[in-house]
């Protein structure tokens, strides 16, 4: 920790040194479109949708009406057990329907993405529990992998530079190379029958270096997770909503996954959500 005189903000920058940072920070105070500016006017056209999450744009005046309206009506209310309400049955309602997942159940977070990664590594760990599979725990990434920051996410990602100074932190995760389909079906095997729970994959790596999956790649991991009874989890944290050109790149890519995660272009940054969508059918105990 600093104590250095420059240090007058208390404000922590995530995924920077903050011993470099004092008197270089770019404040943004404003967004218009595809536009943010600076405290001094200075626009910038931001490329990245911030954080890969704004992909309606700024400035939607008509988000912030909305989003007030319903604050002036009730702000929140717990939903746990047998709490409900009207807007969140529609919006879990309208994430099906856009995820082509009929009778699928959507779990929502507060937090974002990583809320929504680890929710999704603890529901295919108690989903084998409940059918009667306990020993089925183990969960498989790949390198370059990025699945946010939180405890699952930290152990499954596969960026060693976001992940070195914390894990392990949850056990029992394995990884294989991002472009390797033989390798996941070796991992599977080697791991022991029955033991492996999950395979979290980005339709496209993002963070990682933004990936494109090689030919024929997604079809084939798909095809191998069938075979051996393993849910996959396909993590649509960044390419849900549009990004890939469909409403979900597993609608694109045929995956028909058992679980998706999404977050980021779900608010478009106008709030913090996120949410695990899982299917009405998942990959049965004796297969298929």
């Amino acid at each position: 920790m600093s104590n250095s005189p420059a240090d007058t903000s208390a404000f922590w920058n995530p995924f920077a040194n903050m011993s470099t940072l004092a008197g270089n920070a770019v404040t943004i105070v404003r967004g218009e479109g595809s536009t943010v500016f600076d405290v001094r006017g200075r626009g910038y056209l931001d490329a990245l949708a911030s954080l890969w999450y704004c992909n309606v744009g700024y400035g939607r005046t008509e988000l912030a009406e909305a989003a007030a309206a319903q604050m002036r009506e009730i702000a929140g209310f717990q939903t746990f057990e047998f709490y409900t309400n009207p807007p969140a049955e529609a919006l879990c309602g309208r994430i099906t329907d856009l995820a082509s997942m009929s009778g699928a159940k959507v779990f929502l977070t507060p937090g974002g993405g990583s809320d929504a990664v680890d929710t999704a590594g603890k529901l295919a760990r108690a989903y084998w529990r409940a059918i009667g599979e306990p020993d089925r725990q183990v969960i498989i990434s790949r390198t370059h992998a990025y699945h946010g920051m939180n405890a699952y996410g930290t152990s499954l990602g596969g960026i060693p530079l976001l992940t070195e100074a914390y894990t392990p932190l949850v056990s029992q995760v394995e990884q294989v190379p991002w472009d390797d389909p033989a390798a996941l079906e070796k991992s599977i095997e080697l791991t022991g029958e029955g033991r492996v729970a999950a395979f979290f994959c980005e339709p496209v790596i993002g963070a990682g270096g933004v990936y494109p999956p090689p030919d024929g790649y997604l079809e084939q991991v798909r095809q191998i997770c069938r075979r051996h009874n393993v849910l996959f989890v396909a993590d649509e944290v960044i390419t849900g909503y549009g990004r890939t050109g469909e409403w979900f790149a597993s609608g694109r890519f045929g995956l028909d996954p058992d679980l998706i995660t999404s977050a980021k272009g779900l608010s478009s940054g106008y709030l913090p959500i996120g949410a695990a969508i899982s299917s009405a059918t998942t990959t049965p105990p004796s297969g298929r």
